[in-house]
């Protein structure tokens, strides 16, 4: 299933020429996968209170064309694998013509605070990354 979020690209998040920053698509892959979390019933705070954290595990990042302050940019996120222990997205920045602005893959595991250690997913949250690629 593939999610997408749309939002402008704000001032601080470019150069004196208007161009955005290369580490701010990092961010932005963030916003879409916080948001997805959060339209299916687990935002960070439930997921903190049930002592889970998905910290990234690798991320690659393709930059193809930049985005531009004043712009909407649509950011994806798309599971392409869930193994129980790791979840991985696929992930795009789209300026407002559908270009790819970048395009890249984040892996995260499931992080038990309690216990201080990797976990398998929480079966609370487990149906909501399986089926979902």
């Amino acid at each position: 299933m593939l999610y997408q979020v749309t939002f402008p690209v704000r001032y601080y998040e470019a150069d004196p020429m208007g161009i955005v920053h290369h580490s701010e698509y990092i961010r932005y892959f963030e916003i879409a996968r916080d948001t997805w979390l959060k339209s299916v019933g687990f935002d960070h705070k439930k997921c903190m209170e049930e002592n889970l954290v998905f910290p990234v595990v690798s991320i690659h990042c393709d930059y193809k064309i930049s985005a531009k302050f004043g712009q909407d940019v649509t950011v994806t996120a798309e599971i392409t694998e869930f193994t129980g222990a790791t979840v991985t997205f696929h992930q795009q920045v789209l300026d407002p013509h559908g270009n790819v602005c970048a395009d890249g893959e984040v892996k995260l595991a499931f992080i038990n605070t309690k216990l201080g250690h990797v976990v398998r997913c929480p079966e609370s949250l487990r149906a909501t990354f399986d089926g979902k690629y």
